[in-house]
């Protein structure tokens, strides 16, 4: 049942063979989780909106151009589009699903109760596929969104080579993270609106200098459709980052509310500005030279505004970047501290800093994973930033089509649930939409290259490996109620 005037659900489980806990026999547990657990909730909508926005903007369109842009050519905007369809389609089961769960962990979460509907172990397991998918997607993501700020900033500054400069960018970023959710959500919330507004500007005067745009190359399709499906792939590096917003459930006020508002309305402006910038950086620059920069927004822009433009572009995108590495950063630490209070990790990563409210070790953690990935720079830079995008878009096109496999899960199983956002076009009770999203999430997987395929894949290998061998004795499993007493317990 559905308590509507607070928004709670009433946690009964209808599921067969499910032993659920009694709080009377949990209690000891449920204290120390709590006493270990308090997170400051410091995000309001507009903070929760900037962090979204913050880390679309930084992987989408300053990291991955450069590499789309060679597989689409002058049809770069087209890639923008379906990559932004296929995505919001994706995010309105993770907006259902948030106004439900609204926990730390995100998909974890989600998928943890979801497919316990079909047996509780199934729902462990993919909860840590997912935990384990985020967190080597985001720590990759973040290492490839560092060494596009390192490109960028090498643009202003041409003597400080990206290899030395993303290392130092990622420590910073993380010391940064380790100060508190306030600070870090303020200071991104000042630079995501800086971006957002430089980018629109732009990006329109892009447009208005040559209306044309990607017309008129005579090869609008240099690769065919298969190179702007391969395009598209890569960019939904751009889409993934948006789960940061979900994933800071515990942290943000009124959850049920902001976290699906937030998360939707961050990819759709974001969206916009993808097709719109996609648009204008072909009419400014050739397709050829956009691949061959390190800097190509900055190459583009250039064109249109001598001199001064390009300094500004590259300004806007090392606050871009910097957003993007933020929000990578917290979201992959936040699914971890949430799978180490469960002992699915080791528990060292669910201890919270009582002065900060941050998982300090999670935080630590994730920072060395993301400054390791910045030193496959040393295989190239353009290969570098290729290779971790497309290992972090397999585990994000892999883990949307998850999500809409366990809304699509929920709807026939927990009928007793009535979310405060629901998924629109329902055909009884299926969202048919997320049907045809998690089709789309597969089909675009084929073409995502051989290794960064077969990496995925090991990853999920490990990761079920690990759940046999490691968590799935030692999984001390927090269901609903437990869930809400620690969320309601948290600080504001």
């Amino acid at each position: 049942m559905f308590v509507e005037s607070s928004n709670i659900v009433d946690y009964k489980f209808h599921y067969m063979g499910w032993r659920r806990r009694k709080l009377s026999s949990n209690a000891t547990m449920n204290t120390n989780t709590v006493q270990s657990s308090k997170l400051k909730r410091g995000l309001g909508f507009v903070d929760l909106w900037s962090i979204g926005v913050g880390a679309l903007i930084g992987g989408g369109i300053f990291t991955v151009i450069g590499p789309a842009v060679a597989e689409a050519g002058p049809a770069l905007f087209v890639a923008f589009v379906i990559a932004g369809v296929v995505a919001i389609l994706s995010s309105m089961s993770y907006a259902e699903l948030a106004s439900i769960w609204p926990y730390q962990g995100a998909s974890y979460a989600y998928s943890k109760y979801a497919f316990s509907a079909i047996s509780p172990n199934l729902g462990k397991l993919i909860a840590l596929w997912c935990a384990g998918l985020y967190f080597l997607s985001f720590a990759f993501a973040a290492g490839a969104v560092n060494l596009g700020f390192a490109g960028y900033f090498n643009f202003i500054f041409p003597g400080l080579p990206p290899g030395i400069v993303a290392p130092v960018v990622s420590v910073v970023i993380t010391g940064l993270l380790l100060i508190g959710i306030k600070a870090t959500g303020k200071v991104n919330t000042i630079f995501s609106i800086i971006q957002v507004i430089a980018l629109f500007a732009i990006a329109i005067i892009a447009f208005f200098a040559n209306p044309t745009g990607p017309f008129q190359y005579s090869e609008f399709l240099p690769n065919g459709w298969t190179g702007v499906f391969a395009a598209t792939a890569l960019i939904a590096f751009g889409q993934m980052q948006v789960e940061a917003v979900l994933t800071l459930g515990e942290e943000a006020k009124n959850p049920r509310r902001n976290l699906p508002l937030a998360q939707v309305s961050a990819l759709v402006t974001v969206v916009i500005l993808y097709v719109i910038t996609g648009f204008g950086v072909v009419a400014s620059s050739s397709p050829a030279d956009l691949a061959a920069s390190s800097a190509p927004l900055s190459l583009a822009v250039e064109s249109v505004l001598p001199g001064i433009g390009a300094v500004l572009i590259a300004i806007a995108a090392l606050t871009a970047t910097g957003t993007s590495t933020i929000g990578c950063l917290l979201g992959s630490s936040r699914m971890l501290y949430a799978g180490a209070r469960e002992k699915a990790f080791p528990a060292m990563f669910g201890k919270v800093d009582s002065k900060t409210g941050v998982p300090t070790n999670a935080v630590i953690f994730t920072g060395i994973i993301a400054l390791a990935a910045t030193f496959t720079s040393a295989i190239g830079y353009a290969a570098a930033i290729s290779l971790l995008v497309s290992a972090a878009v397999f585990a994000n096109w892999l883990m949307m089509a998850l999500m809409n496999v366990a809304l699509i899960v929920v709807r026939l199983t927990r009928k007793d649930l009535k979310p405060s956002f629901r998924y629109p076009f329902n055909i009884k009770n299926i969202p048919i939409l997320a049907v045809l999203a998690t089709v789309a999430c597969i089909w675009i997987l084929t073409y995502i290259d051989t290794l960064p395929l077969l990496i995925g894949i090991s990853w999920i290998v490990i990761l079920t490996i690990w759940y046999y061998v490691y968590a799935k004795d030692r999984w001390d499993f927090l269901d609903e109620n437990d869930m809400e007493e620690i969320a309601n317990s948290n600080e504001n």
